[in-house]
């Protein structure tokens, strides 16, 4: 028998679904247990989504326009900034997403999402041509802005350098807090890593740019 739509119950079985996954993964998360958290019947999940793993890439969603929509690429620089403000405004957007509000939960969510970044699979191709490509897109923007003369690898690249450098300190972390906490994200705070990533980035591109001009 079809289940009834019932207010609510897709919202709750979202938030059980981050829960379940955050706690145990794509494969050993069960629907039972999801539909038992959100308090639902157990064929809520087919209902509202269609599957465990279509519910999963929801989760996912979820937890990337979240970040979005906290830390937009521009932080409310606005329109008249210069290209190097926006690159490092674009830089601290990355790092506090990175970084989030502290919360547990969000920080398994975030290595759900570096799995899936550093394996993609099929479903997650559309997630990211829909979240990940537009924003990397407008930091190739800024990036052309500083480099008028440089081809369009080359500012790929160095677009991908910035990006780089951001992710070492969220897909390494684990290990950094182990083996270098000293200069792991939280204990040096987004700030200074993002001034860091800034000046970093600022001495490599005017290095490219003095090349591609010479």
């Amino acid at each position: 028998m079809a289940l009834q739509p019932e207010a609510g119950t897709k919202d709750r079985l979202l938030q059980a679904a981050r829960e379940e996954f955050a706690d145990n993964g794509l494969r050993d998360a069960k629907v039972r247990d999801i539909c038992a958290r959100a308090g639902a019947n157990v064929a809520a999940v087919n209902y509202y989504f269609g599957s465990k793993e279509k519910l999963y890439m929801a989760v996912l969603e979820d937890y990337l326009e979240r970040g979005h929509q906290q830390y937009p690429a521009d932080l409310g620089i606005g329109p008249d900034a210069t290209p190097q403000q926006r690159l490092k405004a674009y830089i601290r957007s990355v790092l506090y997403r990175m970084m989030g509000d502290g919360d547990p939960l969000g920080e398994k969510l975030g290595r759900l999402l570096t799995v899936e970044i550093m394996e993609p699979s099929e479903p997650f191709i559309e997630l990211a041509q829909r979240y990940i490509m537009p924003v990397h897109l407008e930091l190739n923007g800024i990036v052309r802005l500083m480099m008028p003369h440089a081809t369009d690898r080359m500012v790929r690249l160095c677009s991908a350098a910035v990006i780089g450098n951001c992710l070492l300190f969220d897909n390494a972390k684990q290990l950094i807090r182990r083996m270098q906490p000293d200069i792991a994200l939280e204990t040096l705070g987004v700030e200074l890593v993002a001034e860091f990533v800034y000046e970093f980035a600022m001495a490599g591109i005017s290095r490219m740019t003095a090349e591609s001009v010479a």
